[in-house]
């Protein structure tokens, strides 16, 4: 778990897996905070992976490029979506560590959180 934390930790981009019901998987690139050893992402309600989450809670995540070239090791870990009340600290933190997202949140609505827990 804490090397997981360690090898993302400097990266600015990770490549999520989540996995489709035949256990295929499915990899994005996604921007990431850490927070108190755990994983926190952003993303519209409507994606995908907010649905293979909620029905496989498995994930993998490695550093990766912006183009989700993975660059570094995998790891597993546990998602879960977070309750909207928790969303507005994911979102703050994630424009204090990304300029760019404070002009992309603007035009995006309807945003979860999902929080992502390595393995041990």
């Amino acid at each position: 778990m804490e090397q997981a934390i360690r090898d993302i930790s400097a990266s600015k981009c990770i490549a999520l897996t989540t996995f489709k019901r035949d256990g295929s998987r499915i990899s994005t690139p996604i921007w990431f905070n850490v927070i108190d050893g755990k994983i926190y992402v952003t993303t519209e309600s409507s994606a995908w992976k907010v649905k293979r989450i909620v029905n496989n809670p498995n994930v993998e995540f490695a550093v990766c490029t912006q183009r989700g070239k993975v660059t570094g090791q995998t790891f597993g870990g546990t998602a879960r979506i977070l309750a909207p009340a928790e969303l507005a600290a994911i979102i703050a933190a994630k424009k204090r560590r990304y300029f760019t997202f404070r002009l992309i949140h603007l035009f995006k609505k309807d945003q979860v959180a999902i929080e992502i827990t390595p393995n041990a």
